[in-house]
């Protein structure tokens, strides 16, 4: 049951193709160069996903790229336990994007096959359209190539408020300030630091500081911890590409004001 204790109830640059202008006949095409590397740059937080069923085996990756025109890199891992291989299982992504901002990526070794993903790159460099992705070879082989969604999301940084709540109607005003780690680890999984305060609640010393967290893709988690009351609150949820609305699909209470459950949404403060 819900205690009332914890929640009262008040960037594409555009490059020229070069041509040879030979005074032979029978000119080669081989002969005009291919286009130059694009200068749009990629980095942070992305979200490669597909609801194609041929992509059951390994329908989510999120993780970390960097770089642009001809060296980008990236981290993944794959976001749905159910699959070819495990969530913690490091995935390495490399590969470049030319001056129409066609990118292409690739990781040799997943589970014996090879992934590729491949889109025309945002001039932000925020998303990918018209993208794909594939495996070919290994366990977790894909039949075709299938569409992806490529999403890059921005951090999670500021002071956001809003509420939590419970099945019984109880509302708690919570106010949170977030900061979110500037690289990912060596997975692809970003962190977050911070307090939250939440109001004259007997149930945590407000601030209370963050004591785990994970950002992947368009997901978080995040514990705030009082070691000196003993309660703990875990909220998971989704946050919205450009960083200004946290949606919690779930938050959990533990320890002597506990157990609890509920919703809750943040939304970003203006400076």
């Amino acid at each position: 049951m819900f205690s009332s204790r914890f929640l009262p109830s008040a960037t594409v640059a555009t490059s020229l193709l070069l041509t040879s202008t030979l005074g032979i006949s029978g000119c080669s095409s081989a002969l005009i160069p291919t286009p130059a590397a694009g200068k749009t740059v990629v980095t942070g937080n992305w979200q490669l996903s597909s609801t194609t069923a041929d992509a059951a085996k390994l329908p989510m990756l999120s993780g970390e790229l960097t770089g642009g025109g001809s060296a980008i890199t990236g981290i993944f891992h794959s976001s749905a336990a159910s699959t070819c291989i495990s969530p913690k299982t490091a995935i390495e992504l490399t590969g470049s994007a030319n001056a129409a901002n066609q990118l292409t990526l690739k990781a040799a070794q997943l589970a014996g096959g090879t992934l590729t993903v491949s889109g025309t790159l945002a001039a932000d460099g925020k998303s990918l359209t018209n993208a794909t992705y594939n495996v070919t070879g290994g366990s977790c082989a894909f039949a075709r190539a299938v569409p992806v969604n490529a999403q890059a999301f921005a951090s999670i940084n500021g002071n956001y408020s809003g509420t939590f709540s419970d099945p019984d109607g109880q509302v708690l005003n919570i106010t949170a300030s977030l900061t979110q780690t500037p690289s990912s680890d060596t997975d692809g999984n970003f962190t977050l630091s911070g307090t939250g305060n939440l109001g004259a609640n007997p149930c945590f010393n407000s601030p209370v500081s963050v004591t785990d967290s994970q950002v992947t893709g368009g997901s978080f988690s995040l514990t705030y911890a009082d070691s000196t009351t003993g309660n703990s609150v875990q909220a998971n949820g989704t946050f919205s590409p450009d960083g200004t609305t946290l949606t919690v699909t779930q938050w959990t209470l533990t320890g002597t004001c506990g157990p609890d459950t509920g919703t809750g949404l943040l939304t970003k403060q203006p400076q």
